[in-house]
């Protein structure tokens, strides 16, 4: 069973191919509305029935100032469903968009799946992620956040369209004056097939080094738990793994000194092979992984890495 059309959107282009992936799986017709430049539009064709180019940015918007054209453009398409990336603006386009359609929001999507044409039931973890819900959106269209790494990004065999549907941002009193950007290293743990992750059994930001040349050696992206990104700040946050941070499935994860909390576990779910590195015999890591070596990672990474 498919829902007969999704409309996907999302601020960063990085993000589309994936959620169009996603949504062709689930619906007959993707329709993909781009806000950028006409490249990302065209990039992004190769995932997407059909795309609406909304042009480039104008100066002094943000991309919650686009949320009446957003609209226009749902109620002229009437889709069954919206994906939307879950970042921060993200959430913001949501709630605005959601207000003036009318529509049920879901958020934190980790699967979603059709009832019939026109019916999607989204699941999504609850409790810390000690379970998982199951919402029906019931309104005329829906509206799902969804993460990185729910859906894998698969090109169709032929391009889709590229409509030119030049919109302005809605006029509201407030102007962007400048954009200060984070100095945060650009990652997407969502699409790496290798990730070394990092916890506090590391001892000091110094040993981090260890784990990395272990990462270089195979390959891998480095990750880690939430206290070593928003406790110790020793990793960019867009590097944690957890129910609240990246969800991740590669086919390799390497957990260093990482306890194996239900928060942690959630976001490792997907992982095809779980390695874990632990002193303590009775970290809950071990009940998770599929193969543990009890010991000091200081000297076990290292032998690992050596022997690589």
């Amino acid at each position: 069973m498919k829902l007969s059309k999704i409309l996907v959107f999302s601020e960063l282009a990085s993000a589309l191919p994936e959620l169009c992936s996603g949504a062709n799986t689930l619906a007959e017709e993707t329709v993909a509305v781009v806000l950028g430049p006409r490249s990302a539009a065209e990039q992004t064709a190769q995932y997407a029935s059909a795309v609406l180019w909304l042009g480039e940015q104008a100066e002094g918007s943000m991309v919650e100032d686009y949320v009446p054209a957003l609209a226009e453009l749902a109620a002229e398409q009437a889709p069954d469903l919206i994906l939307i990336r879950s970042t921060r603006r993200g959430k913001c386009v949501a709630g605005r968009l959601a207000v003036r359609l009318n529509a049920g929001v879901c958020s934190d999507a980790a699967s979603i799946e059709a009832v019939d044409a026109h019916t999607a039931v989204v699941r999504h973890m609850v409790y810390g992620g000690a379970a998982t819900a199951a919402d029906q959106i019931k309104t005329a269209a829906g509206i799902a956040l969804v993460g990185s790494g729910v859906f894998d990004a698969q090109p169709l065999p032929a391009p889709g369209s590229v409509q030119d549907m030049p919109k302005a941002p809605a006029a509201n009193g407030v102007v962007c004056k400048a954009v200060n950007r984070k100095e945060d290293e650009s990652v997407d743990l969502g699409a790496a097939k290798r990730v070394v992750s990092a916890g506090r059994g590391v001892g000091s930001k110094e040993n981090l080094a260890i784990l990395e040349a272990l990462a270089k050696k195979i390959g891998a992206e480095m990750a880690c738990s939430r206290p070593i990104a928003e406790g110790e700040h020793w990793m960019a946050k867009n590097r944690y793994v957890g129910v609240s941070g990246a969800m991740i499935k590669p086919d390799v994860y390497i957990a260093c000194g990482i306890s194996g909390q239900i928060q942690h576990l959630v976001g490792i779910n997907g992982a095809k092979t779980v390695i874990a590195i632990n002193k303590d015999k009775n970290a809950p890591i071990f009940n998770a992984c599929d193969y543990g070596i009890v010991g000091d990672l200081n000297k076990v990474v290292p032998a690992l890495t050596e022997l690589l």
